[in-house]
C-alpha cells in the first residue's frame, strides 16, 4: 500500500489539542482501503500552480476556514490527500460529516464506539454544542477547519419534515455565526477560503433523475462516488480568492452581529458561485424551450407579420419557416460528444503539433466569473475552432458556442459540430429579414442565458496571414443585445493564434493567387487524412485583455450607433494584431523575403533576425517560447522545419551555408510573415518617410500618412500610442547608428543605416505596389467599372511589372491587398459602390472625393520609383 507523498507535510492534528475533533479532523495515516483508493484515484491530482504556496502563507497568518457549498466525505477525503501531498496544514474540525471511517481499523472502531456513547449521553443538541465548541477552539488556536454551508443530503430532503429542515438550517448557521462572533469578540486573524470541486465538464442540463441521483453540482453520496469513478480523470480543483474576515468584520462592526453574519454568508455564496461559474457554466436550456423563447420574441413576431404581408402566405406557414430556420441555426451541445471529441482531438493534436503555448487564459477565467463572455479570435485555419474549444475544455472550463459558416454543416461533420457547440449562419443573409431576425434573437438569447459564445470577426479565414477588415454583423448583434439590457455587461475577449505551419497552407496560397475556394464536403474530409500526417511545429494561443461593453459604452439603454460598432471592430482587430507572436517561421520569412536575391547566407540571416527581434521587443510584440531562448539554435530548427516543408533549400560553399527560397514558396512565406506585418509596418513607414532629409516631426508625420493609407492592412496604432512608438523606433535607429540628426540638416539615414532601412522598407513595399496597381487601374478607368474587372487588370499590371524588372517582390500579386485597396477608396469617399462590395459584378463610380485619387496614386508610385 502507498501513502500520499507527504514529504515534509505537517503532522496530523493531535488528539486533545485545542479545537481538534477526532470524529471529523483530517488524518495523517489512512486505513488500508482508504490508502488503496487514494493511491489509485488521487495520485495525479494537484492544486493549480501557486495555490499551495498561497495557502501556506495564509496559515502563517492565523486561523484558516475552508468553505464549501455542500458537505461530502469524498471531497473532504480528497482535500485531506491533497493537503498531505502539498504540505498544507490539515483541518482539525469539519461540520456535518464524520471522518473516522478512513482511519486504520482499530482506531475507527474505537472512535465509532466513542461517537455512539457521546450521542447517547449528549443527544442531538449536545452534539451540536460540542461541534460549535470545537469550531471556537480551532479559531482561537489559529488552526484550520472546514465549514460546509449545506449538509443535508438528497435522501434527507425527500424525507424531511419542515421541523427537520429548520433544525438543519439553524445548525449550519450556528457554525457560521460562531466563526463571525469569534472574530467579533476577539482580535483573531481569520481567513475564509472558498473551495470548489468539479466532477464533470461540458454543458449542464436539468434532469428529472437529478431528484434521485443528485444534481451535477449537488449529487447524493452514491451519485458522488459513481460520478467520481466514471469521471475522476476530469476532476478540477479550484481555490477561491480568500476573504479577510478580520477586515470584513471591522469595516461592518457598527451594523451588528446578525447583519454581519448574513453578509458573510451572502458573500461566501457569491464567491463560490463565481468560482464555479467558469467551469459549471450556465444551465443549458432544452432546445424546445430555446425555440419557444426565440420564436416568441416580439422582434420575431414583427418579422413574421412583415413576411406574411410581403409573401401573402399564411401566418402558420411563415412560423414553420422561422422554426426551420432556427433549427438550422441552433447548437445542441452534448457532454458525451465533447468527451469523445476530446479523446480524438487530443490524439490528433499530439501528432500535428510539437507544443501548444498558451498565455493569458487566466484572464478568461476571471472575466467568466462575473459576466457572459464572447471570444473573438483571429481566423487562420479550420483548426481554430477545435483548438480553442479543446484548450478551454482541457482546463475544465465550459467550451463556447461557436458561430460557424453554414458551409461546415455538411454531413457527417455538421451534426458533430452542432453537438460540440457549433451554431451555423448563412453568409450574406441581409436580404432575408426573417432569417436575420431569428438569428439575432437566438444570439441575444444565448447572451441572456449567460452562455459563452465565439465568433470570428474577420468572417472568413485570412488568405494573407494578416488580420482582415472586421465584418460587423455579429458584433452589431451583440452590441444590440447589450443595448437592450439583457445583461449588465458583456465582455469581448480577443484571441491571437500563431501557427508555425498551417494545415491548409497550400490551398490558402492558391486561393490568394485567384483559385476558387474549395468546397467543404465529405471528399475533402477523406483527403484531410493525409494532411494529418504532417508535423506543424508549435502553435501559440494568446488570450487578450477582455473588453467590457459596460466600461466602453456606458450602461445599457443607449441606442447602438453604427459608428461605435465600427470603432469597436477596428479596436478588436488592432488588439488581435498585438496578440500574434513572432514564430520560427514568421521571423526567417520576414528576413528572406526582404532580400533582393532568392537567398542569404545563414550567418547574415541570423544577424538580421537578431535585429528584427530587438525591434519587435521594442514594440512589445510577443516572441514565441520556441524562439525566445537561443536564437541561432532556434533558427537552425526553423530552417529544418522550412526545408522539410519544401519552402527553402540549403546549400554550402567554402564560405558557409546559403539559405534560398524555393521558386514557388514566396506566397507561403509571405503568409507566415503576415502575422508580423502590422508590427513591421511601423519601421517600414518610417523608412519610407526617411528617403528625404527632414525634421523628426515631419518624418513622423510622413510615416503616419503611410500608415493611414495602409490602415486596412495593418490597423496601426493611433494618437499618443503611435507617437511614442515612432519616438522609440527613431531613438533605436539613432543608437544603432542608422540615422543621425542635426538642427541644420534634420534627420537622415547614414551609410551604415541604408541597408537596414531598405530591409524595413521591403516589408511593406509589396503592399505599396499592390495599392499602386489598383489605384492606377481605377484612375485609368475614370472611376467607372466593376470590381472583378479592376482586380483582374491590377493583377495583370503587377505581373507585367515583375516581368519587366520594374518590381522586385512577386508577393505584391495579393488578392487580399487589392480588395483592401478598393475598400479603402470606398471608405474614403473616393469611390461609391451601388451595393455590397463583395461580388465581382459590384459596380463602382466616382465619389465626392474622387479628385484625391491622383495624389495618392502619385505618392505610391514615388515610393516605388525610389527603390
Amino acid at each position: 500500500m502507498i501513502e500520499p507523498p507527504v514529504g515534509s507535510a505537517p503532522a496530523a492534528p493531535r488528539r486533545g489539542a485545542p479545537g481538534v475533533d477526532p470524529f471529523t479532523s483530517m488524518i495523517g495515516r489512512f486505513g488500508r482501503l482508504a490508502r488503496w483508493f487514494g493511491s489509485r484515484f488521487f495520485r495525479g491530482f494537484r492544486f493549480e500552480p501557486g495555490d499551495a504556496e498561497r495557502l501556506r502563507a495564509l496559515e502563517a497568518g492565523g486561523a484558516l476556514v475552508y468553505v464549501m457549498r455542500y458537505s461530502s466525505r469524498l471531497d473532504y477525503f480528497l482535500f485531506n490527500w491533497l493537503f498531505l501531498s502539498e504540505r498544507v496544514r490539515l483541518a482539525g474540525f469539519a461540520n456535518g460529516i464524520r471522518f473516522y471511517y478512513y482511519r486504520p481499523v482499530l482506531e475507527a472502531l474505537q472512535l465509532l464506539l466513542r461517537v455512539g456513547l457521546a450521542r447517547l449521553r449528549r443527544g442531538r443538541s449536545g452534539m451540536r454544542a460540542r461541534g460549535i465548541a470545537h469550531a471556537r477552539a480551532t479559531l482561537r488556536a489559529g488552526g484550520t477547519m472546514f465549514l460546509f454551508l449545506r449538509t443535508d443530503k438528497i435522501g434527507s430532503r425527500l424525507r424531511a419534515t419542515r421541523r427537520g429542515a429548520l433544525v438543519t438550517g439553524r445548525s449550519e448557521l450556528d457554525y457560521l455565526n460562531e466563526v463571525v462572533v469569534t472574530a467579533f469578540e476577539e482580535e483573531l486573524p481569520v481567513s475564509l477560503v472558498p473551495l470548489v470541486l468539479f466532477w464533470r465538464k461540458g454543458p449542464r442540463r436539468r434532469r428529472f433523475l437529478n431528484v434521485f441521483y443528485g444534481a451535477p453540482e449537488r449529487p447524493s453520496d452514491t451519485g458522488k462516488v459513481l460520478s467520481f469513478l466514471w469521471n475522476y480523470h476530469n476532476l478540477a480543483v479550484r481555490v477561491g480568492t480568500p476573504i479577510d474576515l478580520r477586515r470584513f468584520v471591522d469595516e461592518r462592526r457598527a451594523e451588528g452581529r446578525g447583519a454581519v453574519v448574513k453578509k458573510v454568508r451572502r458573500s461566501l455564496l457569491i464567491f463560490l458561485r463565481r468560482e464555479e461559474k467558469p467551469i459549471a457554466g450556465a444551465a443549458l436550456r432544452p432546445i424546445e424551450q430555446t425555440e419557444q423563447l426565440v420564436l416568441s420574441d416580439p422582434d420575431v413576431s414583427t418579422a413574421v407579420e412583415a413576411e406574411v404581408a410581403r409573401s401573402r402566405h399564411s401566418r402558420s406557414r411563415i412560423e414553420r419557416r422561422a422554426r426551420r430556420q432556427l433549427r438550422e441555426i441552433a447548437a445542441h451541445p452534448s457532454s458525451s460528444m465533447l468527451a469523445v471529441l476530446d479523446v480524438l482531438v487530443t490524439r490528433a493534436f499530439g501528432r500535428l503539433f510539437d507544443a501548444i503555448e498558451v498565455r493569458g487564459l487566466e484572464r478568461v477565467v476571471e472575466a467568466a466569473k462575473l459576466h457572459p463572455l464572447v471570444l473573438v479570435p483571429c481566423h487562420r485555419s479550420h483548426v481554430d475552432y477545435l483548438m480553442l474549444s479543446w484548450l478551454i475544455y482541457e482546463r475544465h472550463l465550459v467550451p463556447p458556442l461557436v458561430a460557424a459558416g453554414v458551409n461546415l454543416a455538411f454531413w457527417p461533420l455538421g451534426p458533430i459540430f452542432r453537438r460540440a457547440g457549433g451554431f451555423f449562419l448563412r453568409r450574406g443573409f441581409e436580404g432575408d429579414r426573417l432569417y436575420a431576425t431569428v438569428f439575432r434573437c437566438y444570439v441575444q438569447q444565448l447572451i441572456k442565458d449567460g452562455l459563452t459564445q465565439e465568433f470570428f470577426i474577420e468572417g472568413t479565414r485570412s488568405r494573407t496571414g494578416r488580420t482582415l477588415p472586421p465584418r460587423l454583423g455579429m458584433l452589431a448583434m451583440i452590441l444590440e443585445a447589450y443595448r437592450r439590457g439583457v445583461r449588465r455587461d458583456v465582455q469581448l475577449v480577443p484571441i491571437g493564434l500563431t501557427y508555425e505551419r498551417l494545415l491548409e497552407e497550400r490551398s490558402m496560397t492558391e486561393e490568394r493567387r485567384g483559385a476558387a475556394k474549395a468546397r467543404e464536403n465529405v471528399a475533402a474530409l477523406f483527403r484531410a487524412r493525409s494532411v494529418l500526417r504532417r508535423r506543424l511545429g508549435t502553435v501559440a494561443v494568446h488570450f487578450g485583455e477582455p473588453i467590457s461593453l459596460a466600461e466602453l459604452l456606458g450602461p445599457p439603454g443607449e441606442p447602438a450607433r453604427r459608428e461605435a460598432t465600427e470603432l469597436l471592430g477596428i479596436e478588436i482587430s488592432r488588439r488581435l494584431n498585438r496578440l500574434i507572436c513572432a514564430s520560427r517561421t514568421s521571423l526567417p520569412a520576414a528576413v528572406l523575403l526582404a532580400s533582393r536575391g532568392r537567398g542569404v547566407r545563414q550567418e547574415d540571416l541570423v544577424l538580421r533576425a537578431r535585429e528584427l527581434v530587438a525591434l519587435l521587443e521594442l514594440l512589445d510584440v510577443p516572441i514565441a517560447e520556441a524562439l525566445a531562448k537561443d536564437l541561432p539554435r532556434d533558427l537552425e530548427a526553423s530552417m529544418a522545419l522550412l526545408q522539410e516543408s519544401g519552402l527553402v533549400a540549403r546549400s554550402e560553399d567554402r564560405r558557409g551555408v546559403i539559405v534560398a527560397v524555393e521558386p514557388d514558396a514566396r506566397d507561403v512565406l509571405d503568409y507566415y510573415r503576415g502575422g508580423l506585418a502590422p508590427a513591421l509596418a511601423l519601421p517600414g513607414a518610417l523608412a519610407l518617410a526617411l528617403v528625404d532629409r527632414q525634421t523628426r516631426k515631419d518624418t513622423c508625420a510622413g510615416a503616419g500618412e503611410w500608415l493611414d493609407l495602409l490602415r486596412l492592412e495593418y490597423f496601426p496604432p493611433l494618437g499618443e500610442e503611435r507617437d511614442w512608438r515612432f519616438a522609440r523606433l527613431l531613438d533605436h535607429f539613432r543608437l544603432r547608428g542608422w540615422t543621425d540628426e542635426s538642427a541644420e540638416d534634420g534627420l537622415r539615414a547614414t551609410p551604415a543605416g541604408s541597408f537596414w532601412l531598405e530591409l524595413f522598407r521591403a516589408q511593406i513595399l509589396p503592399t505599396v505596389h499592390a495599392y499602386a496597381a489598383l489605384f492606377e487601374t481605377v484612375a485609368e478607368a475614370g472611376g467607372e467599372g466593376e470590381r472583378g474587372d479592376w482586380l483582374r487588370d491590377a493583377r495583370e499590371s503587377i505581373q507585367r511589372a515583375l516581368l519587366l524588372g520594374e518590381a522586385d517582390f512577386p508577393e505584391a500579386d495579393n488578392g487580399g491587398a487589392l480588395d483592401n485597396a478598393l475598400a479603402l477608396l470606398v471608405a474614403d469617399g473616393i469611390l461609391v459602390c451601388d451595393g455590397t462590395l463583395r461580388g465581382d459584378d459590384a459596380r463602382l463610380r466616382p465619389g465626392p472625393r474622387f479628385e484625391q485619387l491622383r495624389g495618392r496614386s502619385d505618392r505610391l508610385a514615388g515610393a516605388l520609383g525610389s527603390r
